[in-house]
């Protein structure tokens, strides 16, 4: 849980879990976004079965990840990016490599979903999967800001009953999915204008839109 001091310093930044709800300013989600940062809407607490389960276990998922990769990891950073107010949280990272590892505790049969398609530049065991897109652009935002080639997506599934008492999970390879995600330039490109675009947009208290967006683009 955040403190007011944080809530308050992030209220004026953008992070990379937010960065997929800047695809289409038109959106809710970017619209309660930017009222979320100039202080229209107030800061909630979100809680469900699968955060509580995150938070509960993420420390026992990184460190699986990092025994079965014999690496060490450098665990829980906050990094700025040259973009003034563009800020990536990290669950951890490869020492040395600057490989990003954001870890996902999600439900068993959210994982079979993924194997629906196959979008996005991703690999799983030689398959490439449709994670969501706000999985995909944070790993990505990430990456960028390190200037890593590759990042992971630990991701750790968990049964109905699991995910309602994480605490007695032990995270083994029955739980454990490691998802490898490619740099891609033509994604980080666009997350680079969006965020630009939206803190112009909170800086100046201007609400943003998708044509006022494209309209900048074009010139």
């Amino acid at each position: 849980m955040l403190s007011l001091e944080e809530r308050e310093t992030r209220r004026k930044q953008i992070g990379a879990s937010e960065v997929y709800k800047l695809l289409n300013f038109d959106t809710q989600e970017a619209q309660d976004l930017w009222e979320l940062k100039v202080g229209i809407q107030d800061y909630q607490e979100i809680d469900s079965d699968a955060i509580t389960a995150g938070n509960i276990l993420e420390e026992d998922c990184l460190n699986y990840y990092a025994k079965t990769n014999d690496v060490e990891l450098v665990y829980n950073e906050r990094i700025e990016s040259p973009i003034k107010g563009f800020v990536v949280s990290l669950d951890a990272r490869v020492k040395d490599t600057y490989c990003p590892v954001e870890n996902k505790v999600i439900n068993e049969n959210s994982w079979k979903s993924w194997f629906a398609k196959r979008t996005y530049n991703t690999e799983y065991e030689g398959i490439k999967l449709n994670i969501p897109a706000s999985y995909y652009y944070q790993i990505q935002a990430q990456m960028w800001v390190l200037d890593s080639n590759y990042g992971v997506l630990n991701v750790n599934t968990l049964t109905d009953e699991e995910q309602e008492d994480p605490i007695n999970v032990v995270i083994t390879e029955l739980h454990n999915k490691q998802v490898i995600i490619q740099r891609d330039e033509v994604a980080m490109e666009k997350i680079v204008k969006r965020v630009r675009y939206m803190l112009d947009c909170m800086k100046h208290l201007k609400r943003p839109s998708e044509l006022d967006y494209l309209e900048k683009e074009v010139f």
